[in-house]
């Protein structure tokens, strides 16, 4: 017996299609696989008593007041990271009597882990020639594409102000979006757009005008390549920021391995051994006074790599960069080799 709940990002939305497939293919194996059991399988995505969704967490106070009890929890993380509170899942455990929780999907470092991102991203990325994104002519030593304006995006677009280094990149920083969340917790900020067309994004439902000041929300491509190739560093403005939550890795790294560019991550600094044992190369070397790994020194360690190429020609950056090639093809190889990997553990979660 197995009882679904949760909701799924909408059919016409980018990934909607493949969580809602994802979702449908977990069911489908734990009941092959525990069709004895009681089973209970959530979705994640948006899920929590913080959220309202009929299909969320009121769902699940529906099942504490009809008294059933339940064998295994399958908690399945597919898009966002998982919102719920460790004494809500306790509730949960307890009202309902589980004896076994899985955790399935994007739990990192985990029995049952495979990364929902890379697999999608093979499937809707564009196929980038190597010559299409390649760095040929330096022009700016970084890009960093931010939308909604978290604290740690918000405190870090500051830093590279007030360090005088804004004009040595590209950098967006979304504007306040009426009755939304306040995502910078009170902070001051001026919002950074680019002028640029929503045409390439027209197909992805979430792609609203009117939020954070225009910013589109490009969950698949690098974005322009006319941008893209006039940037030597890509920062990755991460969605899991502190040191203490859970490893959370999406689209954004991604996008570089794609796009042959080294990365510094504005994010939970573990993800770059993360990386490391999944055969991904990292250019943390090429900085050597800056330790990227510390957690508590993220954002002013950016600026230390910032600060260091600022003082580098734009020759010494083209040199450093063709010396880097071999891994950053590397990387791009090793990504679609990964996404294969992570496709068949999807498919075969309990395979022994």
């Amino acid at each position: 017996m197995l009882t679904r709940i949760g909701t799924t990002f909408p059919p016409n939305w980018q990934y909607g299609p493949e969580e809602i497939e994802m979702f449908d293919k977990t069911a489908k194996q734990i009941e092959s696989r525990f069709p004895d059991r009681r089973n209970l399988l959530i979705n994640t995505t948006w899920f929590g008593p913080q959220f309202d969704f009929d299909d969320g967490w009121p769902s699940i106070e529906k099942l504490f007041a009809s008294g059933k009890s339940y064998d295994n929890l399958f908690l399945l993380s597919l898009i966002d990271p998982l919102y719920l509170m460790d004494r809500d899942l306790q509730l949960i455990q307890n009202n309902l009597s589980i004896k076994k929780t899985y955790r399935i999907g994007m739990f990192l470092n985990t029995e049952y882990e495979y990364n929902f991102h890379a697999i999608v991203g093979d499937h809707l990325m564009p196929k980038y020639n190597n010559d299409d994104v390649m760095l040929k002519n330096y022009d700016k030593d970084f890009l960093c594409y931010q939308r909604k304006p978290r604290v740690w995006r918000v405190d870090f677009a500051n830093l590279v102000k007030q360090h005088n280094l804004i004009d040595n990149g590209i950098m967006t920083l979304g504007a306040k979006t009426e009755d939304d969340y306040d995502w910078s917790e009170g902070r001051t900020w001026e919002p950074m757009v680019l002028k640029e067309s929503h045409e390439p994004y027209k197909k992805d439902g979430q792609n609203d005008k009117t939020h954070y000041g225009g910013i589109p929300n490009d969950l698949v491509t690098v974005g322009g390549l006319d941008i893209w190739n006039q940037c030597f560093l890509y920062i990755s403005s991460e969605t899991v920021f502190n040191h203490w939550e859970p490893l959370f890795v999406n689209e954004r790294i991604w996008k570089t391995m794609i796009g042959l560019r080294p990365y510094v991550i504005q994010g939970n600094p573990a993800t770059y051994k993360w990386l490391q044992g999944h055969g991904f190369k990292t250019f943390n070397h090429y900085w050597p006074h800056v330790d990227m790994e510390d957690s508590k020194s993220v954002l002013d360690n950016i600026i230390k790599v910032l600060q260091f190429l600022d003082t580098k020609s734009a020759e010494d950056k083209m040199s450093m960069y063709n010396d880097m090639l071999p891994d950053l093809l590397h990387n791009k190889n090793r990504f679609y080799e990964f996404s294969d990997e992570q496709k068949n553990k999807m498919e075969n979660i309990f395979q022994d």
